[in-house]
């Protein structure tokens, strides 16, 4: 992987650490050379990789060779810039030091088959999961933080090593922040009830979201729902080109991100509800929850084939509630799967 990386560069972001050699830390730095297939590691007294070699950030400068530039990850701060420059300054090497968005986040927005695989066993949890809550939420006096505790045990039962974020459920109005701190409030019937979660399995990451209800849905509720689903399906087939089912075609080479988050703008303006579409339509997901591509309104990222994604519209009524749907899916060369089959319609999530 190091190999496609073309200029000097410093890694701190452990997920990227992680996706180059193959093994977490708890503190250190990898610097990846050119066209190199040995990075040197900077920890403090960390254990030793095979073939890495092992030193303290305060030798770096020694590293460089005859390079006069070194790029650093945007995740490096002010004071880790201002000690790496005190460094060269010690040894009297001009070097042009400089943050870049790292290009170790681009590579790893295309999965390889393991990766997908790891995805894919951290969505089945979720699946698993999410069939104990349709139980679990009609139980008497059920509250939201108390089925919010109920997702994460029962997710670590199964085999998930974390959550990849705090779970949320938010019902009634609650439903109308789109990321709703769970509360002692008790879950009613009538109310939308927005349930998002995810783990992690082996360092990668599930995200997904159902809006479910208790025995009833306020008619205005009902046809937001609808729309939500609508906008999620045709934000899908605009990807693919076709109706569901259909192959990509065979000229496909990408299609612009923010064009898809418009396609489902689009749709929810059909019903007047766009304006209560606040977040973008989905993101990457891998070792990280929020990664590369963005399908947000100004994106110019490109979805290829090998990226792992959500599909996530929404809809935030205040004083009403919320309706928000979301998958994750791989784009593959034969079109856009999905990692679990979780039934989005309406008359499915009426428990």
């Amino acid at each position: 992987m190091q190999k496609q990386i073309q200029n000097l560069v410093l890694i701190k972001k452990p997920e990227n650490i992680f996706y180059l050699l193959g093994r977490s830390f708890l503190h250190g730095y990898l610097l990846v050379k050119p066209r190199s297939s040995k990075p040197v590691f900077f920890g403090d007294g960390l254990e030793r990789v095979d073939g890495v070699k092992t030193d303290r950030l305060k030798y770096l400068p020694l590293y460089l060779g005859k390079a006069r530039k070194l790029e650093l990850e945007d995740e490096f701060t002010f004071a880790e810039f201002n000690y790496i420059k005190t460094k060269f300054e010690e040894h009297k090497i001009k070097v042009n030091i400089k943050h870049i968005k790292s290009p170790v986040d681009f590579l790893r927005t295309v999965k390889s088959q393991e990766e997908i695989a790891l995805v894919k066993k951290s969505m089945q949890i979720v699946e698993a999961v999410f069939k104990l809550v349709r139980k679990e939420i009609k139980k008497p006096a059920m509250t939201e933080i108390k089925l919010a505790q109920f997702i994460q045990k029962s997710g670590l039962s199964m085999g998930a090593e974390n959550v990849s974020f705090p779970a949320i459920v938010a019902s009634d109005v609650n439903a109308a922040v789109p990321h709703h701190v769970p509360s002692k409030k008790k879950i009613k019937a009538g109310e939308s009830i927005i349930i998002d979660f995810g783990f992690k399995y082996k360092g990668y990451c599930s995200d997904f979201t159902r809006t479910v209800f208790l025995k009833k849905v306020p008619s205005r509720l009902a046809v937001a729902y609808d729309q939500v689903e609508k906008a999620y399906l045709s934000s899908m087939q605009y990807i693919e080109g076709a109706l569901p089912g259909f192959p990509l075609k065979s000229a496909f080479k990408g299609i612009m991100a923010g064009k898809v988050y418009q396609k489902a703008v689009d749709v929810l303006a059909e019903k007047h509800l766009d304006k209560y579409f606040i977040h973008s339509l989905g993101h990457g997901t891998g070792l990280e929850i929020h990664e590369l591509p963005n399908l947000s309104p100004s994106s110019k990222d490109i979805l290829k084939p090998g990226m792992v994604f959500s599909i996530e519209p929404g809809v935030y009524i205040p004083r009403l509630g919320g309706i928000r749907i979301e998958d994750l899916v791989v784009l593959k060369k034969e079109g856009i799967e999905k990692f679990i089959n979780v039934s989005t319609k309406l008359r499915d999530n009426i428990l």
